[in-house]
């Protein structure tokens, strides 16, 4: 496991997974937000140049734990991956994980946007299961049927955090 990527809807707990799997791993962990994103706020996209470099360059590293909603970017990170961990819950989970996260407006320069950008975000992840785009659940999917190296399926916490446990197992005995 040195270059992991996390796919999902909207609050399924990509980011969480990360963050405990970079941890653990003493990798680099990278939202794809924020090379998608100009710093400051969730409205105004990078160039598709700068976009397109990052992602080029970030598939020449040695380990990383990649997470996003974007597939077209996981798309292209696919063949450097060696483990694909499909996030797949149910969207009153992902609801409710958006709505206790909140906005974030505070750390965002313009609150008032922050907080129209949140709503927009809520409507578009609940729209996961029914968009054509490749950040739907149906484009996620055909990535995780494709992908030939170690991958899993989730769809409740439970099943999230018994992998974590299972992974803190292994790496404690040398056997991860």
């Amino acid at each position: 496991m040195k270059r992991i990527l996390i796919i999902g809807n909207s609050g399924s707990g990509k980011s969480c997974l990360a963050a405990r799997l970079a941890e653990e791993l003493t990798i680099r962990e990278v939202n794809l937000d924020t090379i998608v994103w100009q710093p400051g706020g969730f409205n105004q996209k990078r160039h598709q140049h700068e976009i397109d470099l990052a992602i080029q360059a970030l598939a020449q590293e040695p380990s990383w734990v990649v997470e996003g909603v974007f597939g077209a970017l996981a798309e292209q990170l696919l063949d450097a991956a060696d483990t694909l961990l499909f996030l797949d819950l149910d969207w009153s989970v992902c609801r409710d994980s958006l709505l206790s996260r909140g906005s974030q407006s505070a750390r965002q320069r313009d609150a008032m946007a922050a907080e129209e950008n949140f709503q927009q975000l809520l409507v578009w992840a609940s729209e996961y299961g029914q968009r054509a785009s490749k950040s739907s659940r149906q484009f996620h999917r055909k990535l995780f049927d494709r992908f030939p190296n170690d991958k899993h399926y989730f769809t409740t916490r439970a099943e999230v955090n018994s992998y974590l446990t299972q992974l803190a197992i292994h790496s404690e005995r040398g056997t991860g």
